[in-house]
Protein backbone atom coordinates (compact mmCIF):
# COMPACT_ATOMS: atom_id res chain seq x y z
CA UNK A 1 0.00 0.00 0.00
CA UNK A 2 2.96 2.24 0.80
CA UNK A 3 4.59 1.77 -2.69
CA UNK A 4 0.86 2.50 -3.91
CA UNK A 5 1.00 5.97 -2.45
CA UNK A 6 4.27 6.59 -3.10
CA UNK A 7 3.63 6.32 -7.31
CA UNK A 8 0.26 8.13 -7.15
CA UNK A 9 1.84 11.21 -5.20
CA UNK A 10 4.77 10.94 -8.45
CA UNK A 11 2.27 10.99 -10.82
CA UNK A 12 0.26 14.00 -9.20
CA UNK A 13 3.50 16.05 -9.12
CA UNK A 14 4.68 15.38 -12.39
CA UNK A 15 1.39 16.15 -14.40
CA UNK A 16 1.26 19.42 -13.01
CA UNK A 17 2.37 22.08 -15.31
CA UNK A 18 1.00 25.55 -15.59
CA UNK A 19 1.85 28.07 -18.85
CA UNK A 20 1.40 31.50 -18.15
CA UNK A 21 2.17 33.09 -21.25
CA UNK A 22 1.98 32.75 -25.37
CA UNK A 23 5.76 32.27 -26.73
CA UNK A 24 6.13 32.98 -30.29
CA UNK A 25 7.16 30.31 -32.93
CA UNK A 26 9.37 31.62 -36.04
CA UNK A 27 7.44 29.77 -38.89
CA UNK A 28 9.21 31.33 -42.58
CA UNK A 29 8.78 35.30 -41.93
CA UNK A 30 5.73 34.94 -39.79
CA UNK A 31 5.05 34.93 -36.19
CA UNK A 32 2.65 33.12 -35.06
CA UNK A 33 1.09 32.77 -31.26
CA UNK A 34 1.76 29.57 -29.66
CA UNK A 35 -1.61 29.04 -27.19
CA UNK A 36 -2.02 27.49 -24.27
CA UNK A 37 -2.19 23.82 -24.87
CA UNK A 38 -6.03 23.62 -23.34
CA UNK A 39 -7.55 25.91 -25.39
CA UNK A 40 -7.81 28.05 -29.12
CA UNK A 41 -6.52 31.77 -29.48
CA UNK A 42 -7.37 34.14 -32.36
CA UNK A 43 -5.90 37.45 -33.35
CA UNK A 44 -8.25 39.71 -35.70
CA UNK A 45 -7.81 43.19 -36.82
CA UNK A 46 -10.69 45.68 -36.65
CA UNK A 47 -10.00 48.27 -39.51
CA UNK A 48 -12.09 51.87 -39.34
CA UNK A 49 -12.68 50.94 -35.57
CA UNK A 50 -12.79 52.94 -32.52
CA UNK A 51 -12.58 51.91 -29.09
CA UNK A 52 -15.20 54.28 -27.02
CA UNK A 53 -15.42 54.35 -23.32
CA UNK A 54 -18.60 53.57 -21.52
CA UNK A 55 -19.76 53.46 -17.87
CA UNK A 56 -22.55 50.47 -16.71
CA UNK A 57 -24.50 51.53 -14.40
CA UNK A 58 -22.52 49.72 -11.59
CA UNK A 59 -20.14 52.00 -12.63
CA UNK A 60 -17.74 49.75 -14.07
CA UNK A 61 -15.47 50.53 -17.66
CA UNK A 62 -16.09 48.83 -20.78
CA UNK A 63 -15.55 49.29 -24.28
CA UNK A 64 -17.80 49.20 -26.80
CA UNK A 65 -16.27 49.01 -30.55
CA UNK A 66 -17.83 51.45 -32.69
CA UNK A 67 -17.15 52.92 -36.58
CA UNK A 68 -14.05 55.18 -36.15
CA UNK A 69 -10.75 56.25 -37.76
CA UNK A 70 -8.21 53.70 -36.12
CA UNK A 71 -8.27 49.97 -35.56
CA UNK A 72 -8.71 47.78 -32.83
CA UNK A 73 -6.48 44.72 -32.48
CA UNK A 74 -8.76 41.98 -30.45
CA UNK A 75 -7.04 38.81 -29.18
CA UNK A 76 -8.91 36.32 -27.94
CA UNK A 77 -7.80 33.06 -25.67
CA UNK A 78 -10.58 30.62 -25.28
CA UNK A 79 -10.42 27.11 -22.66
CA UNK A 80 -11.42 23.99 -23.94
CA UNK A 81 -14.57 23.75 -22.16
CA UNK A 82 -14.99 20.28 -19.59
CA UNK A 83 -18.67 18.50 -21.33
CA UNK A 84 -18.82 17.26 -17.91
CA UNK A 85 -18.79 20.58 -15.94
CA UNK A 86 -21.76 23.36 -16.50
CA UNK A 87 -20.27 26.63 -15.99
CA UNK A 88 -16.36 25.23 -16.99
CA UNK A 89 -16.42 28.03 -19.97
CA UNK A 90 -13.11 30.72 -19.59
CA UNK A 91 -12.59 33.25 -22.08
CA UNK A 92 -9.60 35.77 -22.18
CA UNK A 93 -9.67 38.99 -24.32
CA UNK A 94 -7.97 41.94 -25.42
CA UNK A 95 -8.58 45.45 -27.18
CA UNK A 96 -6.06 47.77 -28.70
CA UNK A 97 -6.79 50.80 -30.02
CA UNK A 98 -4.34 52.11 -32.53
CA UNK A 99 -3.87 55.09 -35.06
CA UNK A 100 -4.81 53.64 -38.42
CA UNK A 101 -2.13 56.77 -40.14
CA UNK A 102 0.55 55.22 -38.04
CA UNK A 103 0.42 52.31 -36.01
CA UNK A 104 3.77 52.03 -34.76
CA UNK A 105 4.16 52.84 -30.67
CA UNK A 106 6.26 51.87 -27.83
CA UNK A 107 5.53 53.13 -24.61
CA UNK A 108 5.03 51.76 -21.18
CA UNK A 109 2.71 54.60 -20.18
CA UNK A 110 -0.25 52.62 -20.68
CA UNK A 111 -2.87 54.83 -18.76
CA UNK A 112 -2.87 56.92 -21.33
CA UNK A 113 -3.64 54.23 -24.46
CA UNK A 114 -7.27 52.43 -25.28
CA UNK A 115 -6.31 49.02 -23.95
CA UNK A 116 -9.03 46.35 -22.24
CA UNK A 117 -8.32 42.99 -21.01
CA UNK A 118 -11.30 40.61 -20.44
CA UNK A 119 -11.77 37.83 -18.07
CA UNK A 120 -15.11 35.63 -18.78
CA UNK A 121 -16.06 32.95 -16.67
CA UNK A 122 -17.93 31.55 -14.18
CA UNK A 123 -15.93 33.34 -11.32
CA UNK A 124 -17.99 35.50 -8.97
CA UNK A 125 -17.11 39.25 -9.06
CA UNK A 126 -13.82 38.54 -10.77
CA UNK A 127 -15.19 39.00 -14.54
CA UNK A 128 -15.67 41.85 -16.97
CA UNK A 129 -13.51 44.28 -18.58
CA UNK A 130 -10.48 45.92 -16.96
CA UNK A 131 -8.17 48.34 -18.16
CA UNK A 132 -4.43 47.87 -18.85
CA UNK A 133 -2.41 50.13 -16.90
CA UNK A 134 0.64 48.12 -16.61
CA UNK A 135 2.90 46.68 -18.68
CA UNK A 136 4.77 47.94 -21.48
CA UNK A 137 2.84 48.36 -25.54
CA UNK A 138 5.34 47.97 -28.96
CA UNK A 139 4.26 48.16 -32.69
CA UNK A 140 6.86 48.25 -34.98
CA UNK A 141 6.61 48.32 -39.27
CA UNK A 142 8.71 45.58 -40.52
CA UNK A 143 7.42 45.30 -44.08
CA UNK A 144 5.32 48.10 -46.35
CA UNK A 145 1.90 46.86 -44.40
CA UNK A 146 2.59 44.60 -41.99
CA UNK A 147 3.86 45.06 -38.70
CA UNK A 148 4.73 43.57 -35.23
CA UNK A 149 3.06 44.04 -31.84
CA UNK A 150 4.26 42.55 -28.70
CA UNK A 151 2.75 43.62 -25.64
CA UNK A 152 3.03 42.23 -21.73
CA UNK A 153 0.77 42.87 -18.97
CA UNK A 154 -0.27 42.71 -15.63
CA UNK A 155 -3.81 43.04 -14.23
CA UNK A 156 -3.83 43.56 -10.76
CA UNK A 157 -7.67 42.83 -10.27
CA UNK A 158 -7.92 39.58 -11.62
CA UNK A 159 -6.01 36.42 -12.09
CA UNK A 160 -4.98 36.60 -15.60
CA UNK A 161 -3.85 33.57 -18.14
CA UNK A 162 -2.80 35.42 -21.00
CA UNK A 163 0.19 38.17 -19.98
CA UNK A 164 2.19 38.88 -23.42
CA UNK A 165 1.49 38.47 -26.76
CA UNK A 166 3.54 38.89 -29.78
CA UNK A 167 2.17 39.04 -33.11
CA UNK A 168 2.84 39.87 -36.54
CA UNK A 169 -0.65 41.87 -38.51
CA UNK A 170 -0.99 43.08 -41.89
CA UNK A 171 -2.89 45.79 -43.03
CA UNK A 172 -5.14 46.58 -46.28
Amino acid sequence: MKYFYAFYLIICFVSCKAKSNLTPEKTGDVTTILCPEDGVCTFEILENSALKNKIDHLGSIYPEIVPGNTLVAKFEYKKNNDINLQDSSYREELYIELDKSNPEIETENLKNENLFFARWCYCKGQTGFYKINKGKLKVVKISEKDYQINLSFIIDEVPQIINKINYNFSLQ
